[in-house]
């Protein structure tokens, strides 16, 4: 029984851990010079010089289902929205180092502004907006 515990115990410490580690990993990436050379192109394209906001979701991700209306009623608002499935598009979610999903990117014109993992709600993505715009 001890030993269930203990296994139990530890499992839950890798899983906080992982969590830090993705925490620390986003907000070292705020104030790095986008990556344009190693994404999509397509995708290089539509936000090279512009402000825009990245959104990383996958199919099977439960979160990106909470996440996603969200997104989807903010895009109708303001247009700089760009919805990127890490299923599809692997390259671009390794080149901002996405670890998991939901994730929002908020760029400048040259570096990424904030990187959040997570479901975001819609107050706090509206004042992430403004503090971009």
């Amino acid at each position: 029984m001890d030993l269930f515990f203990t296994v139990v115990i530890i499992l839950i410490g890798i899983f906080i851990l992982f969590q830090f580690f993705m925490y620390l990993k986003s907000k070292r990436s705020v104030g790095k010079i986008i990556p344009y050379d190693m994404i999509n192109s397509e995708i290089s394209g539509k936000i090279k010089n512009k402000k825009s906001v990245l959104y990383f979701h996958s199919p099977s991700c439960h979160n990106c289902k909470v996440q996603t209306p969200i997104i989807e009623k903010l895009k109708n608002e303001f247009n700089c929205f760009l919805s990127i499935d890490v299923s599809k598009d692997l390259q671009t979610a390794k080149a901002f180092g996405i670890m998991g999903t939901p994730s929002l990117i908020f760029l400048g014109t040259k570096t990424i502004e904030g990187f959040y993992v997570g479901v975001k709600d819609e107050n706090f993505i509206r004042e992430k907006l403004k503090s971009l715009v």
